[in-house]
């Protein structure tokens, strides 16, 4: 067999291109005719030069590509040509190996020509309109809160607390507080179980944090900012946020999740059981006598949210059961009527999508493997205006064949992130430790 070394000097003309792209996802949006895998270079390289990947895992399917940790100065020490016992063969190997390192290079290639879209007029809109409020994970392995403006600049860290992860936070309707959940590092961070840790109260720059407990699980602001809504085993709890007293308790009438009351404080939604078979969305009156699906019952949905006109409810349209897909952002009155997509991605599925203070944008998350939990979810934010809604993501033609008046691609990224919410206050602006404090 021939020693690695010529191998090595064959690989290395690819170092620059390495360098310019890196090792990290590459966001590639194929052409109409060519259906794509989200793939690293790695995942290139592990498969020695070649595209060979299991199923895409989607919704719980098995399968995935593997190798993807390995870094590309490993991995390209590990290429390994097919066996070559006899030098007659050696030969023949070589035009293979040198077609294959050709066909990386050109991969690489387009894996750099091709980066996320950046609209700067949409940029230049967004920037003065207040901040955006997120998690994201750390090189430490734990989750911190960060502050970005709407255009992706002014990215900052909230906290700064290795011992803990913190998820799911909301900015007070004025902008001013914040709420959110403290859970330890070991603790996964997930779509469906951040809501029952440990409440934290704080300015909305971080500052005066106080821990409240476990008592105030999945905990949204009332209108004035002055209550919360917690769903509890003992039903709605409406809490008084100076004396944290209870002052009224609501059936929760198949509420489980992902609680959020509405601006106008008339009515909740979240996520149900007794719709139908699977999650769904359900609204709830304020004086909680009956729920009413707002979204299809036949298939999963979740992670709803209000519009600011209290009439609309944004959430993620899932998939079928032991259908292949991926979830949507979908938008419906609160009655279950009207319907709307508002944007689809073959590629991605989309969750945790908030409107803009001021309904003219939305803001959402975009992830290449589902969601609940969101360590290796691959999740990044993305920035639309609902007047170039419905919009596809990617031109896939099967999502263009369903959607055939939807606007092509017009969005924003804002990079790494995960359950944003927005606010056009300037309050969290203001210095803060980047520390969570201790008070109870």
């Amino acid at each position: 067999m021939p020693s690695e070394a010529p191998h090595t000097l064959v690989l290395s003309p690819l170092g620059f291109v390495f360098s310019v792209v890196g090792t990290s996802r590459c966001d590639v949006r194929a052409a109409p005719s060519r259906r794509r895998s989200h793939i690293t270079l790695e995942q290139l390289l592990e498969g020695r030069v070649g595209l060979v990947c299991s199923r895409t895992k989607r919704f719980g399917g098995a399968g995935a590509c593997s190798g993807a940790t390995r870094s590309h100065a490993s991995a390209a020490r590990s290429f390994v040509p097919p066996a070559t016992t006899r030098a007659g063969t050696a030969q023949r190997a070589i035009p293979t190996i040198a077609l294959n390192i050709l066909f990386l290079a050109f991969c690489c290639a387009a894996f750099a020509a091709d980066p996320p879209p950046h609209d700067a007029q949409l940029a230049a809109e967004l920037h003065s309109r207040g901040w955006i409020v997120f998690s994201a994970q750390t090189p430490h392995g734990d989750w911190d809160l960060y502050l970005v403006r709407p255009d992706g600049s002014e990215r900052r860290a909230l906290t700064d607390t290795r011992e803990f992860n913190e998820a799911g936070a909301r900015f007070s309707p004025d902008g001013k507080r914040l709420l959110y959940y403290r859970m330890a590092k070991s603790d996964a961070v997930d779509n469906n179980t951040y809501g029952t840790f440990d409440l934290v109260l704080a300015e909305s720059n971080g500052g005066n944090a106080v821990v409240y407990g476990r008592d105030f699980p999945w905990a949204s602001w009332s209108s004035d900012g002055r209550q919360l809504a917690c769903l509890t085993a003992k039903g709605i709890q409406i809490i008084d946020v100076a004396s944290r007293q209870v002052v009224r308790t609501l059936a929760r009438q198949g509420i489980v999740e992902q609680l959020v009351w509405s601006p106008d404080g008339k009515a909740f939604t979240g996520i149900a059981n007794g719709l139908g078979a699977y999650w769904n969305i359900g609204r709830l009156a304020d004086g909680g006598d009956k729920i009413n699906a707002v979204s299809e019952t036949e298939r999963y949905n979740c992670t709803p949210d209000w519009c600011p006109d209290s009439r609309h409810i944004l959430y993620s349209r899932g998939i079928i059961p032991k259908q292949d897909g991926r979830a949507q952002l979908w938008m419906a009155r609160d009655d279950g009527a009207e319907k709307t997509m508002l944007y689809a991605e073959s590629g991605r599925h989309i969750y945790g999508a908030c409107a803009s203070p001021n309904a003219k944008y939305l803001l959402f998350t975009r992830s290449v493997e589902d969601l609940g939990a969101a360590g290796k979810s691959q999740t990044t934010m993305a920035v639309v205006r609902w007047a170039d809604t419905p919009m596809l993501g990617d031109e896939n033609p099967a999502l263009r064949q369903k959607f055939p008046n939807a606007k092509p691609a017009r969005w924003l990224d804002l990079g790494p992130g995960w359950e944003p919410h927005w606010t056009d206050s300037e309050a969290p602006a203001g210095a803060n430790a980047a520390t969570v404090g201790t008070k109870r």
